[in-house]
């Protein structure tokens, strides 16, 4: 039995974390009167929400969103200050004249053609996971799609963070005052603005367009037809807010998957044209666009209940996805559902996302890195924190996940590890050492009382003590590390170093081999072999 819910609850912090129970509970009720919330681009505090009549059934929401005749997109942020979004607030005959321009410089082949851009950034932003445990919303799902939305636009590398940030106060799901919330929007608007309208300027001056795609929109053309300035910036932010964001929580919602299902990374380890199955049925499960709110346009009826018109209705895309009678078993991840493609989370009809294909390839781009160098992914210790500002994206702020690396690629990570250790030691940065060694490491250094740090060490504390020891008993005249091997979790250094002891004057010239081993990426047990003979004959002199 569900328990009760109200159509008010649709908009608290709790069910917006995990709105499927309520869902359930209310979706024979539908269409139901009650809901209130903001669209995107409002501002809480300053504009009153929308009250809507909510539709949860996959039958009432696919229906409402084949007739954009009688549920209009136009005004949904009408008597407010939020910008109008190009396509997404528009309706026929705007929105097909507005569309056909839009996608003779939007292509197919402009997406496709992406592939290696996006990849790049897969890699680096992979590249730069830590060992251990991490967060893989802010290391991995933020940066991919912000990153993209600057190339694809052709503007400075520098601009990521303020798209994350434009697309997080937009979008609703940053916690934040009317005030900043505001000033975000309009510093947002201001800039794409002046940007286009300079792009503009410099192609009215005979300059030859950019391959980029603000220039494509600028010069796009339709049956005559070209956008304005203004289309093309509402277009440019409309691409940011809707892409960074709702791109970012299709990312984590498929990392979240991924690691709550081993044996479905498993079955993409082997069969990697099952990535786009896989999609599909993440956005049919938990796809980020949960709702948006449509206007009626005449008296129309829906599941025996009539909706006036200039009433409001809110097409819940998620509550279809759920919705058994299409989909049985809906709280069930099934790789192999055979109708998960008939999931609404990117629209339906003439509202269909844009930028679907861009936000899959990026997704299926990420997957495919991960699978290319990791073993498994699994959750984390630290607890997932959900999004619980707005509905309209479902996912998670934070998500601590923890990846095993494919041997050699773990091989290869425990040899970088091991030469930022040397580098730092060459640095005399011993707080930097101490970062990379683990809490129970075991150091292990060969030979008689006479040479000042040899002994055994446990712990931090003594490896400090241990470095601290070193680097003031001796002048480090060479220290090469010429070779290492790896395998599994230890790696052998062999070198070269000459020292000269400080206290005598003695110089030590002699081979080296370190033996590490590594746990979770750091330093566990570290043994010295050198010259001991030369080493205590340098003390001892």
């Amino acid at each position: 039995m569900h328990p009760r819910y109200e159509a008010r609850d649709l908009a608290t912090p709790e069910v917006i974390a995990n709105p499927y129970p309520a869902y359930a509970a209310l979706r024979a009720e539908s269409p139901l009167p009650g809901y209130a919330d903001w669209p995107p681009g409002t501002v809480p505090g300053r504009d009153a929400p929308l009250r809507a009549w909510a539709l949860l059934k996959h039958a009432h929401v696919q229906a409402a969103a084949r007739d954009p005749v009688t549920f209009s997109s136009a005004n949904f942020q009408q008597g407010t200050g939020a910008p109008i979004l190009m396509l997404v607030n528009h309706d026929d005959p705007e929105h097909a004249k507005l569309r056909r321009i839009v996608v003779k410089a939007f292509t197919p082949k402009r997406v496709r053609e992406l592939r290696p851009a996006i990849e790049a950034v897969v890699r680096d932003l992979i590249g730069q996971l830590p060992a251990g445990e991490f967060d893989g919303v802010s290391a991995l799902c933020a940066g991919l799609p912000a990153r993209l939305m600057v190339h694809l636009l052709g503007l400075p590398a520098d601009l990521t963070d303020r798209f994350q940030r434009w697309s997080n106060a937009f979008m609703l799901s940053a916690d934040l005052s009317a005030e900043d919330r505001d000033i975000s929007n309009r510093e947002m608007v201001g800039y794409f603005v002046q940007t286009v309208a300079e792009r503009a300027a410099r192609l009215a001056a005979g300059a030859s367009p950019n391959d980029d795609l603000i220039d494509a929109l600028l010069t796009a053309e339709s049956e005559g037809q070209t956008l304005s300035t203004d289309e093309v910036w509402r277009f440019c932010f409309t691409l940011v807010v809707a892409g960074s964001e709702t791109t970012m929580y299709f990312a984590a919602n498929c990392l979240k998957v991924l690691a709550e299902h081993p044996e479905v990374w498993a079955e993409l380890q082997t069969d990697r044209s099952k990535i786009g199955r896989f999609l599909h049925e993440t956005l049919r499960m938990t796809g980020p666009p949960q709702r948006l709110f449509r206007q009626v346009t005449r008296d129309v009826e829906i599941g025996g209940r009539t909706i006036a018109a200039g009433e409001w209705v809110a097409l819940f895309f998620a509550a279809a996805n759920h919705d058994p009678e299409v989909f049985p078993d809906p709280m069930r991840f099934s790789l192999n559902r055979e109708n998960a493609g008939q999931h609404l989370s990117f629209g339906h009809g003439i509202h269909y996302c844009l930028g679907a294909p861009l936000a899959s390839l990026e997704v299926e781009c990420l997957i495919a890195g991960l699978l290319d160098g990791y073993r498994s992914l699994r959750p984390g210790l630290a607890p997932t924190v959900a999004q619980t500002a707005t509905l309209l994206q479902h996912s998670c702020t934070t998500l601590p996940l923890i990846l095993e690396p494919k041997l050699a690629s773990l091989e290869a990570s425990n040899i970088a590890m091991v030469r930022e250790v040397f580098a730092r030691f060459g640095a005399a940065d011993v707080p930097g050492i101490l970062e990379l060694l683990d809490d129970d490491v075991v150091i292990d250094f060969y030979g008689p009382a006479t040479i000042p740090y040899a002994g055994h060490y446990r712990t931090r504390d003594e490896a400090r003590r241990f470095f601290d020891t070193v680097l003031a008993s001796v002048d480090i005249h060479q220290f090469d590390a010429e070779e290492f091997i790896a395998s599994g979790d230890k790696v052998v250094v062999t070198g070269h170093l000459r020292l000269t002891a400080r206290k005598t004057g003695g110089s030590i010239d002699s081979d080296f081999v370190h033996v590490i081993t590594i746990r979770n990426g750091k330093w566990l047990h570290f043994r010295d072999f050198m010259n001991t003979a030369a080493a205590q004959e340098a003390f001892g002199a």
